[in-house]
């Protein structure tokens, strides 16, 4: 029986991006080296770049996950073989968030001096999340226009961040993802 060798993929990522928001709580993001947080997580700085392109890439990991997660989602909904509204769909993927799935950058980004790298890397996920989307509606509606299916899809895109911020926004008084996703679908949709 073969053992696996070394830390596993997913862990080593995860410590890598634990040191680096520790070390950006003290440092802040600028004072902080690529070297300093391969160092603090037990690595070389080339294996940082094994998991990370750049050190703003860091604050995606989190964020990554949970557009996984909505993929994963979505792709049970059509599995189902009936067609579940796209918004349907969101809301009952609203119910499974929690506090503990906000991914620490999108609630400490002020602290950590880097707004223009976070927006950089969240453009990609952006684009991902429409792409997840528009892929849905497609998919439980091939007969429905494409332009249509695409201005859905950026709305609602546009209309599911708004409700991600405000959710952070509130702090502990925030309630459940599902109900300030209702409402701003209600309101915007």
């Amino acid at each position: 029986m073969s053992q696996s060798r070394g830390r596993p993929r997913k862990a080593s990522a995860e410590l890598l991006q634990e040191a680096a928001f520790e070390l950006f709580q003290v440092q802040g993001y600028r004072g902080t080296s690529v070297e300093q947080i391969a160092r603090t997580a037990g690595f070389s700085r080339a294996t940082f770049f094994n998991f990370f392109s750049s050190k703003s890439e860091l604050y995606w990991l989190d964020t990554d996950v949970l557009l996984d997660d909505l993929s994963a989602h979505l792709e049970d909904r059509l599995g189902i073989g009936e067609s579940v509204p796209l918004r349907e769909a969101l809301l009952s993927h609203a119910e499974s968030m929690s506090s503990a799935n906000i991914p620490w950058a999108l609630q400490n980004f002020r602290l950590l001096e880097s707004a223009d790298d976070l927006i950089a890397g969240g453009a990609g996920r952006v684009l991902r999340l429409n792409r997840l989307l528009e892929s849905y509606l497609q998919r439980s509606a091939p007969e429905s226009d494409l332009i249509e299916r695409s201005a859905t899809a950026a709305i609602t895109t546009a209309l599911l961040i708004t409700a991600l911020r405000g959710w952070i926004n509130a702090g502990v008084s925030r309630g459940s993802f599902r109900s300030q996703l209702e409402r701003i679908l209600s309101s915007g949709a």
